[in-house]
């Protein structure tokens, strides 16, 4: 009897879990991301992951890539129970071409769409279905989605600046944001393309422009369009470094900064953009960069010309538009110079800068912009970034003034700043989510989410907020935080990791706000080249002062180890549990191992310094231990980190000048990684061998 009604209790769980017959159950077990505009819950028989059998194409010879849960699926002859039905359907009334309906009923799917696009995001919808599907072993309603996108152009940015990928995973990002609904791609080049006509530029490891196009290729078939961004006017030390092109320079001391009045500027600078648009044949942008270039104006034929730092500026700009027209770009620029020349930057983000001031300052000195008019290229793209606050009046009113006079302007968002191993404030959700707001509201030109390589996290790092990029730049919603979270995990890893008891991530960015000034009295490990103080070591004639003097970091040493193996066991029971990218928990947990060395190593000098006499020697040798094994550690993390990344520069390799002290520009090797680590290592082993140890 009791086997029996044990029996009956599962039936009735089984059948619970069955089915998603009404919204509410569909929202508890479907996660869609980005969520679709409309969902509607249908009268009949729904689907099952299993009762797929084929694809039919209806009024369309062209088959769209099929990956996922529809991978296998053959082709079918006539649209019945069991088959995905694709009809291009040209006169469907949708917003956007990529926009699509999907309907799921008795058993068929049918994917109506004006466009390949269209079809391609409706099965993109399908497969996110499917898989919650067969990992809930739950079947999908019958249901209509009409959905399409609300920003045009939805594009993350790959910076190559600092390191190369293997090749293989390049093409995983790109099958990773298909699934997404992120349609294209802007690639910062810099060294790491192979010129064919300025050789010299590309380094030692740098990808040849055949397998970016081949790359491309592969991402335009996945309606991801790839389009390049070479650094034209400033950050150009990855040119300008060479002894070859120092004749170049705007200031001889610096390789910072072209001069914008040397012809020769242009021929460079259009050899390396003609390679790029050669490495990247589907794109229509040309992103030519141009910020923070400083006071213009330093050579002598610039100097000769009598303009002036915008009017160099903007000479600049107008030549390198003209040759994006000639090869068939739109040129995209970022905008700050504009707004630094006109003494309006600062109202771009000035966080305490009173709304009142802000307008008194536009009113003011709106009237260097004004008339200065027609020296802005009509071609260009203005690129509005802002990685903080996009929302401030000022940045508003630079977006604004644009649009005002008929120029095209374009958003910028981030999903990594400059911080070290992981990016912070929960992924930067807040300021994606709001420009994502603004760029809809204002209808700009679309909107990048950059992710900078000035500290070189893994891809796998910022994936939380390219995918809070994808769900706001599709469908604004007011999600908070903790709801497009939970969907991300759901989405990337696994339902059963959707609880917030495995938020790891936001757990692991409180410690390394610690991690990165551990160490230091002064500064932290988010530049290379700055002057850092490094904490003293215990003083034998001096017991237990060592403990007071720094007993903040003690005490936040013994908070970041608790965490630690919190997150430690977070990380194993996510592990156990995901269904998909536990790469990425691999490279999780080893940064968590990296994190938490700097707080034992400071409870280690701790016990020390409160050890009587007689039991220093004992904690002196526990600590020689530990900063030995330190390489094991490092060991370890880099065997995880070059399963994607090819660690170090190629031999030969000459730094940038470091103008901005990027941490990644600090060493050849990986020492930039560890640079605290390593040179507290060597002090402290000083400091042991000084005693006998």
């Amino acid at each position: 009897m009791r086997v029996f009604l044990i029996y009956c209790l599962l039936i009735l769980v089984f059948n619970a879990r069955s089915t998603a017959s009404n919204p509410n159950d569909f929202n508890r077990y479907f996660k869609l991301l980005p969520q679709p505009q409309k969902i509607e819950i249908l009268a009949g028989k729904g689907l099952r992951y299993t009762d797929l059998r084929g694809i039919y194409l209806n009024n369309t010879a062209h088959k769209p890539v099929i990956s996922g849960q529809m991978a296998n699926l053959p082709m079918a002859g006539s649209p019945v129970a069991g088959t995905v039905s694709l009809v291009i359907k040209k006169d469907l009334s949708l917003p956007s071409p990529e926009g699509y309906v999907l309907e799921i009923k008795g058993k068929q799917v049918f994917i109506q769409a004006s466009t390949q696009a269209g079809l391609f995001y409706g099965l993109q919808t399908l497969d996110q279905l499917l898989e919650d599907s067969h990992d809930q072993q739950v079947e999908i309603p019958s249901c209509r989605i009409t959905d399409y996108p609300e920003i045009a152009y939805r594009a993350i940015h790959l910076d190559l600046k600092h390191h190369v990928d293997a090749g293989h995973y390049y093409y995983s990002i790109i099958d990773r944001l298909a699934k997404i609904k992120v349609n294209a791609i802007m690639i910062e080049f810099e060294d790491k393309l192979r010129y064919r006509q300025a050789p010299l530029v590309g380094a030692g490891n740098a990808i040849s422009i055949e397998e970016f196009a081949a790359l491309s290729k592969y991402a335009m078939e996945r309606n991801i369009e790839i389009s390049p961004l070479v650094q034209g006017l400033g950050h150009a030390s990855f040119i300008l470094k060479h002894d070859a092109y120092k004749n170049l320079r705007d200031d001889s001391n610096s390789d910072w900064v072209f001069d914008p009045m040397n012809p020769k500027t242009y021929e460079l600078q259009f050899a390396l953009y003609e390679d790029a648009i050669a490495a990247t044949p589907y794109g229509k942008y040309l992103h030519v960069g141009g910020d923070e270039v400083g006071a213009l104006g330093k050579s002598e034929l610039s100097k000769k010309s009598g303009k002036n730092s915008f009017e160099l500026q903007m000479y600049w700009l107008t030549r390198v538009s003209e040759f994006a027209k000639e090869h068939h770009r739109i040129p995209v620029f970022w905008d700050d110079m504009v707004f630094n020349y006109a003494g309006l930057y600062k109202s771009t983000w000035d966080v305490n800068a009173t709304d009142q001031n802000v307008k008194e300052l536009w009113e003011s000195n709106k009237i260097t912009l004004d008339k200065n008019i027609p020296l802005f290229p009509k071609n260009c793209i203005y690129m509005r970034w802002n990685y903080n606050a996009p929302k401030l009046l000022g940045d508003q009113m630079a977006i604004d003034w644009f649009k005002a006079h008929h120029l095209n302007v374009m958003a910028a968002t981030a999903a990594q700043t400059a911080t070290p191993m992981l990016p912070l404030n929960h992924s930067n959700f807040q300021p994606i989510k709001d420009f994502c707001q603004l760029t809809t509201e204002k209808s700009m030109s679309g909107i990048l989410c950059t992710i900078w390589e000035d500290c070189s996290p893994h891809f796998e790092t910022v994936w939380r907020g390219v995918y809070d990029f994808a769900l706001f730049s599709w469908n604004y919603e007011d999600t908070s935080q903790e709801i497009a979270h939970a969907i991300f995990r759901h989405r990337f890893y696994a339902p059963e990791l959707e609880s917030d008891s495995f938020n790891f991530q936001d757990s692991l960015e409180k410690m390394i706000n610690f991690w990165s000034r551990a160490l230091l009295t002064e500064g932290n490990r988010y530049k290379y080249n700055e002057k850092l103080k490094y904490i003293d070591l215990p003083d034998n004639a001096r017991s237990t002062d060592w403990s007071v003097k720094y007993k903040e970091k003690l005490n936040s040493a013994g908070i970041a180890v608790r965490e630690y193996k919190l997150i430690s066991g977070n990380l194993a029971g996510a592990a156990a549990l995901t269904r998909r990218n536990s790469y990425s928990l691999e490279v999780f947990n080893q940064i968590n191992e990296l994190q938490v060395y700097s707080s034992k190593l400071l409870i280690l000098l701790g016990q020390y310094d409160t050890a009587p006499v007689q039991g220093k020697k004992e904690v002196a040798l526990a600590i020689k231990k530990f900063v030995a094994d330190f390489a094991e550690l490092r060991v370890h993390f880099e065997k995880i980190y070059s399963q994607t990344r090819l660690l170090g520069n190629p031999a030969g390799y000459q730094l940038d000048s470091n103008f901005h002290h990027h941490l990644a520009n600090g060493t050849n090797n990986t020492d930039w990684m560890f640079m605290c680590e390593l040179a507290m290592n060597r002090k402290i082993v000083e400091w042991l061998s000084l005693q006998g140890f």
